[in-house]
């Protein structure tokens, strides 16, 4: 079990919505845009691909991964082909049954049923496993890189975690652990608050529970 302090302080209050409001405002603006395209252009994936190569590779160079590593510059557009090669069968047949849903993608981690969500995780899950062969290096273990090729076309879903994130804050290795506790997070503070998590970027880029959550999450963690 995921035990770390994201929306909640060590001693369990939540994180002042203004506090929230203040990171979205300071985060960068790269990413704000990055996260707005790939939310409007993943709405529906298409046979061929195209649509998980346009988000993939708009989204993996915002995180500084275009320098080195299996998405660099070089590597990128073969190792995205060969991720498509591996899971792209399993990523429609998520699209459709999101899109069959009816429910709104900004908040759908929250709305849908729990049961369901489970079934979902055990797919992102078992998807992350497939294309870590093509995401590793040395220091993730592909975890990375496979956490930020789903963001890419599940931003309703999926979180992007970083090395640090995963060795120091949610020390797991299963991606379906840290969204479970994601949206626990979130629902707890939801009630706390009020509010909407989703609803708290100001220029309503970042309108998905994700997007809003990564920024409290990079946050998070540790300097130094």
């Amino acid at each position: 079990m995921i035990k770390c302090n994201i929306l909640f302080d060590i001693n369990g209050a939540p994180m002042p919505p203004n506090k929230v409001i203040d990171e979205i405002k300071e985060f960068k603006e790269a990413f704000k845009n990055v996260s707005r395209d790939i939310i409007r252009g993943s709405r529906v994936l298409d046979e061929e691909g195209k649509v998980f190569f346009n988000c993939t590779s708009r989204l993996l160079p915002s995180f500084g991964m275009s320098r080195k590593g299996p998405f660099d510059n070089k590597h990128r557009e073969g190792n995205l082909h060969a991720c498509w090669h591996a899971i792209g069968t399993d990523l429609l047949e998520l699209n459709r049954f999101i899109i069959s849903s009816g429910l709104l993608r900004e908040r759908l981690l929250l709305d849908i049923d729990e049961s369901v969500l489970e079934d979902l995780l055990s797919q992102i899950w078992r998807m992350t496993k497939d294309i870590l062969p093509i995401s590793w290096t040395e220091n993730s273990f592909g975890l990375v890189g496979a956490s930020k090729v789903l963001f890419s076309v599940f931003p309703e879903l999926v979180l992007p975690v970083d090395n640090v994130q995963w060795n120091k804050i949610f020390k797991t290795v299963d991606i379906s652990d840290v969204i479970h506790f994601m949206a626990q997070d979130i629902q707890k503070w939801e009630a706390k608050t009020n509010l909407h998590l989703n609803s708290l970027d100001p220029t309503g880029r970042l309108s998905t529970l994700p997007t809003v959550y990564n920024v409290v999450a990079m946050a998070a963690r540790p300097i130094g």
